[in-house]
């Protein structure tokens, strides 16, 4: 799990803000009215095409309408169920014995396991053809029997998750072992975007602060279902009520992402850093001086800072200093005292971790 996955989902959303400013464009046009000075070939362009929309006006308004819903729905349900499954690969590559995943997970593993077994061989679904229950059963099996060796099963932890209010997102979290909502209030964008504090916001009803995903996915399944309402007279939503709607998505799914990959980073300094046991002092909230023994540094490397508050953050060094001098690279073989400037606001009741090497 990387950043590219959150570039290749703001990448598709913008895909549809463009479809909408195209929609925009040629609402645009057919608001012209023809020119006398305007040539033949236009005039006659503009009248076909006023012509056509007049017959065309509000099937085009409910098509568009039910291309955008559909669209942003499946970005939705498409990149949380990527980013669960990335996260759990991450963790089978990272924790080196099954029995020190969390045991939560370990025990909805089992569970979920079983249950997608049970889907592959009872049911006819495109989405698990990919998979066979004899793969699923042994991948299940080695994580008892060779714990050293294991793979989760990441499909058994997103279900047959569709129609994903925020309710039933909260869900598949809670099989992580992560109460999602408790870490959004920690997302100071998604607070920004929603216009209250986090203290007003841990008091309102999680239904009314994510409504706007919540009312997608109802608008969403009338247009699945058929639903008779998406008429003339239906109250359809406007462009720019569209890009509301695509605003707050964008915001609600990168701290989603954002979510996992802190976890991620937090697992990293478990099993992949060393905890820097000797601070001596940080200048300027951004330089970090310490002692290191037995150890190759370089401009580049990276840590991770955890606050006091238990949130992660990964950054890389950004300079090396040894007496006041700078090096892009330090081999230190005995106990020496250094200094390295990060681009994060860093305390004195931070804790700090360096790559094990």
């Amino acid at each position: 799990m990387n950043i590219e996955s959150l570039e290749r989902f703001k990448k598709e959303l913008n895909q549809i803000r463009e479809y909408l400013k195209h929609i925009q464009y040629v609402n645009d046009i057919v608001a012209y009215h023809v020119q006398d000075n305007d040539t033949e070939q236009i005039k006659n362009l503009l009248n076909t095409f006023h012509a056509h929309d007049s017959s065309f006006k509000t099937d085009r308004r409910i098509f568009e309408y039910k291309a955008s819903i559909i669209s942003l729905y499946g970005l939705l349900e498409k990149y949380v169920e990527i980013w669960i499954k990335e996260y759990l690969d991450f963790l089978s590559s990272a924790v080196p014995e099954y029995t020190q995943i969390d045991e939560k997970i370990r025990e909805n593993h089992f569970e979920l396991s079983l249950k997608l077994i049970n889907t592959i061989t009872t049911r006819e679904s495109a989405k698990y053809q990919h998979l066979k229950k004899e793969e699923v059963l042994n991948k299940l099996n080695n994580c008892i029997v060779n714990p050293s060796n294991y793979q989760i099963n990441t499909d058994a932890f997103v279900l047959l998750s569709g129609n994903l209010k925020h309710n039933k997102i909260v869900e598949l979290f809670n099989k992580l072992n992560l109460d999602l909502n408790k870490e959004l209030l920690k997302n100071e964008e998604l607070n920004n975007e929603i216009g209250l504090t986090r203290e007003r916001i841990s008091r309102i009803d999680k239904d009314i602060l994510y409504k706007k995903i919540n009312d997608l996915v109802d608008r969403r399944n009338e247009i699945a279902h058929g639903s008779e309402k998406l008429t003339e007279e239906y109250n359809l939503l406007e462009i720019s009520e569209l890009e509301a709607y695509i605003q707050f998505l964008e915001k609600y799914c990168q701290a989603i992402f954002h979510t996992l990959f802190e976890q991620i980073i937090k697992q990293e300094s478990i099993y992949s850093f060393q905890k820097i046991e000797n601070v001596i002092k940080i200048f300027g909230n951004k330089v970090l001086a310490f002692e290191l023994e037995n150890y190759t540094i370089k401009v580049g490397d990276t840590l991770i800072i955890q606050t006091k508050e238990g949130r992660f953050y990964k950054k890389p060094i950004l300079t090396i200093q040894l007496n006041n001098i700078e090096y892009p690279e330090l081999i230190v073989t005995e106990k020496t005292k250094i200094a390295v400037s990060l681009d994060h606001q860093i305390k004195d009741n931070h804790t700090f971790y360096i790559v094990k090497k």
